[in-house]
């Protein structure tokens, strides 16, 4: 599997930081940091795919490098999906992140990310790298999330596409850590980006675990200091990303709104 020559050690240099937005939250993307040059705007369940391209064209205009999600069983099939590629397209994307979608049922036909990969229409608009997504503590919608992990990173390899994994986020740092040590050991070289929780209130958090499908158990939280009784307290990852261990970069969930979470990044960064 690819090997990433820009890999060094986490502790030699300064944090690399990608952010994922909401498409209607595209006002606030003037709150993110110079550093931030990667940003990933989702693709929402019930949401028309065109907010998503039309946020990721805003965000490549101001100078930034936008990472749309293309969601498989958003589609309603092939057409669409072409349609949603010509946009992007257009912005001169190059990137974008793969995911089923936490779709009840299927707009179509497609209904995994295999389904997108088939229909090799990424190369005819542009799009020469993909990133997957990587679930350390599992994924409630496909228990056999590790093994579609690798036949996607197979997929890419064999095809000749560059390929990375951005995980969901998580507050148990102990099975992640594991989770990239067995995925090394599988021969997987591809860079692995980290999903980090952004600072928010116990309450928000434990709102987004439960539609995340993220392990939120009272042992865990007390670990890294969240106040179960103190359910409007403000926290902040800094004890989770210091427990993590051989990622490439770190990814943030900006739960707490973006303007919080890009303060929060700026005070990171003085203390790097």
């Amino acid at each position: 599997m690819e090997n990433d020559e820009n890999i060094e050690n986490n502790s030699e240099k300064k944090t690399i930081w990608s952010m994922e937005i909401l498409p209607q939250n595209i006002s606030d993307v003037s709150f993110i940091p110079n550093f931030i040059k990667e940003i990933y705007i989702t693709m929402i369940p019930g949401g028309a795919f065109k907010d998503t391209v039309d946020a990721a064209k805003y965000i490549q205009s101001i100078g930034k490098h936008a990472i749309p999600h293309l969601a498989a069983r958003s589609f309603k099939g092939k057409e669409d999906l072409e349609e949603c590629l010509r946009g992007i397209n257009e912005a001169g994307i190059e990137r974008s992140l793969l995911i089923g979608g936490g779709y009840s049922k299927p707009a179509g036909d497609m209904n995994c990310v295999m389904d997108l990969l088939v229909t090799n229409l990424f190369e005819k608009y542009g799009i020469k790298y993909l990133d997957f997504a990587g679930h350390p503590e599992g994924n409630p919608d496909d228990p056999n999330s590790e093994i579609h992990l690798l036949e996607k990173l197979n997929w890419a390899e064999e095809n000749k596409i560059s390929a990375r994994i951005v995980t969901q986020w998580g507050f148990d740092t102990e099975l992640t850590n594991n989770w990239i040590s067995r995925l090394r050991k599988k021969g997987v070289v591809n860079p692995i980006h980290l999903g980090i929780p952004g600072p928010s209130t116990i309450k928000t958090l434990m709102r987004f675990a439960k539609v995340c499908g993220v392990s939120a158990s009272a042992t865990v939280l007390r670990k890294y200091g969240l106040n179960l009784s103190k359910l409007m307290f403000v926290n902040k990852p800094d004890k989770i990303i210091f427990d993590l261990q051989g990622y490439d970069q770190l990814h943030l969930y900006p739960f707490g709104g973006i303007e919080k979470s890009s303060t929060w990044l700026n005070e990171w960064r003085k203390k790097e």
